[in-house]
């Protein structure tokens, strides 16, 4: 006898569901790296907090649904550090009178990722976070996302390698 569809259908979904576990569960860069710990960013910059914010934020981000454990950075197997090198806020564009219309806010950070007990490193990358707000508007808002966006860069690139 044959499978109805529904059958043969609800089988290809299984195994697509087991296969689409397996790969995202197993598919580390750093099979070695369970856990990651964070040493406060540096501040760089004269923009007063921005490197608190990007770690708060960063820790926030590994301890919540990151395929590591979050751990103090004198016992975790990998060790983020940095430091937040530049912050600029310059004019993104113009009216036909020339007159600014919004600013663009970036963020950048170099980063490293090592493994702590070889002090190997795994990788160093700078990471770029924007934003663009209008003449009149929320500069600190715009720093936030653009530091939030900073992050999500950040972790992407350990999820990745």
């Amino acid at each position: 006898s044959t499978p109805s569809n529904s059958s043969a259908a609800s089988d290809v979904y299984k195994r697509q569901m087991i296969c689409g576990c397996w790969y995202s569960f197993s598919d580390k860069p750093f099979p070695q790296i369970e856990s990651i710990g964070m040493i406060p960013l540096e501040n760089n910059t004269p923009e007063y907090d921005i490197a608190a914010d990007a770690t708060d934020y960063l820790t926030q981000k590994l301890s919540s649904g990151s395929a590591y454990i979050l751990a103090e950075p004198s016992s975790a197997d990998g060790v983020i550090t940095g430091s937040i090198i530049s912050y600029t806020r310059k004019v993104n564009t113009y009216d036909e009178n020339e007159e600014p219309v919004d600013y663009i806010v970036k963020v950048k950070a170099r980063i490293t990722f090592t493994q702590r007990n070889n002090d190997k490193q795994l990788w160093e990358t700078v990471f770029e976070g924007y934003s663009v707000f209008a003449i009149g508007g929320d500069e600190t808002l715009a720093k936030q996302e653009a530091v939030k966006m900073l992050v999500e860069r950040i972790y992407e690139k350990l999820k990745s390698g």
